[in-house]
């Protein structure tokens, strides 16, 4: 189904099936791909949505949500929004994908599931047509596929570079017995590694409130006959604050052992007191506050931890393509060096797919946040 965005709306967007639909009076199918009836003659950029309408669908609406907000902020009139559900799985994805080249897509933005990303990738590359994923896991990226997304390496290389810069050598690990906290530990060895810093615990547990509580005392017991300096929690939510207490009762110093967390601790961390002075690695607080304004503004709801993705990812469809059409969309200029502004701060796309971000420390307080140290403002220039 394709439609063009003409005033911001909180409703969903029409979700028809994987397949090409058939023209209606709103759209029609010329040899170029699909063109509303006002928009023919002009040059018309295809933007393809591939989001989990089915699957998610109040995660899909919100970006399809700042999508429409992107495209109005930035004005470009030759821009279409052509949305279609990515499915749950790699096969669904890629007939979406499929569908959206049948439609006449330039560019492709989602899905959010790694799976998806690879489906559509496939679908897209004997095309030429770049794809813009969700996806965090970096592996699925690479040859004209790119991650917007919130890298979870990155963020563990800037936490461990900022805790060893302040002589926290030693450091403690919780994190769930998932694909998201196995991640961490390799990634905190290896960084740990880089900086000298050393991993006196590690403990991986089933993700329920209850058995983070009971993690998080066997680590405090631990801790008592071999110190740590710093125990890096990679948790969000009731499991956080659980954490966080279980440490505190069980006799953790915080002013001898700094709590540390990645950037799922926002939002959160600050409602829990045991986590007062624990520090927390965030995109660019500030950008995203003016992006959360915005949003709340246009649909009267705050909009969810993605939505920015899908703001960046069409502002930056709609910036490269404004002077050269789908020409644009170019690997060298979704490449470029200096990066661009995004709704999360400084983001810059590396040649094998994954993203870089501008990242900043941050402090907790007791119902509030203070910026320890903030994310850059430009990246360094080549061989600096």
């Amino acid at each position: 189904m394709a439609a063009c965005a003409s005033s911001p709306s909180s409703t969903p967007p029409p979700v028809g099936p994987v397949g090409p639909a058939a023209p209606t009076e709103a759209q029609v199918q010329t040899r170029d791909g699909v063109t509303p009836p006002f928009m023919r003659g002009r040059e018309v950029v295809r933007v393809g949505l591939l989001l989990p309408f089915s699957l998610r669908p109040q995660e899909a609406t919100a970006i399809y949500n700042a999508a429409e907000l992107a495209l109005f902020d930035h004005g470009n009139q030759n821009t279409l929004l052509i949305p279609r559900d990515a499915g749950a799985d790699e096969a669904s994805a890629n007939a979406a994908a499929r569908a959206l080249v049948t439609d006449g897509a330039d560019i492709i933005i989602g899905p959010v599931l790694r799976e998806g990303v690879i489906g559509a990738a496939n679908a897209a590359r004997s095309e030429n047509i770049p794809v813009i994923g969700f996806s965090s896991d970096r592996m699925v990226g690479g040859n004209g596929a790119y991650l917007l997304s919130f890298q979870l390496e990155d963020e563990i290389s800037r936490l461990v570079s900022y805790a060893a810069q302040h002589n926290i050598r030693t450091i403690a690990l919780l994190a769930p017995s998932n694909d998201y906290g196995r991640r961490v530990e390799s990634a905190l060895r290896a960084e740990a590694q880089l900086h000298g810093v050393t991993i006196v615990h590690s403990r991986l547990y089933n993700r329920t409130d209850a058995e983070a509580s009971a993690a998080a005392t066997a680590v405090a017991n631990a801790i008592r006959t071999q110190p740590v300096q710093g125990v890096l929690i990679a948790e969000s939510g009731t499991a956080l604050r659980s954490i966080g207490t279980a440490l505190v009762q069980a006799g953790v110093d915080r002013s001898q052992v700094r709590f540390m967390g990645t950037s799922v601790w926002a939002g959160d961390a600050q409602r829990e007191p045991t986590l007062a002075g624990g520090w927390f690695v965030s995109p660019d607080p500030a950008a995203r506050t003016s992006f959360e304004s915005r949003y709340q503004a246009a649909f009267g709801a705050a909009p969810t931890r993605l939505a920015s993705l899908g703001y960046d990812a069409v502002a930056l469809a709609a910036l490269l393509s404004r002077d050269g059409g789908a020409d644009g969309f170019s690997r060298a200029r979704l490449e470029n060096s200096e990066g661009f502004a995004g709704s999360d701060g400084l983001f810059r796309f590396r040649s094998n797919g994954a993203i870089e971000r501008g990242l900043a420390i941050i402090e907790v307080r007791q119902n509030d946040v203070a910026i320890l140290d903030a994310a850059p403002q430009q990246f360094p220039r080549s061989g600096t």
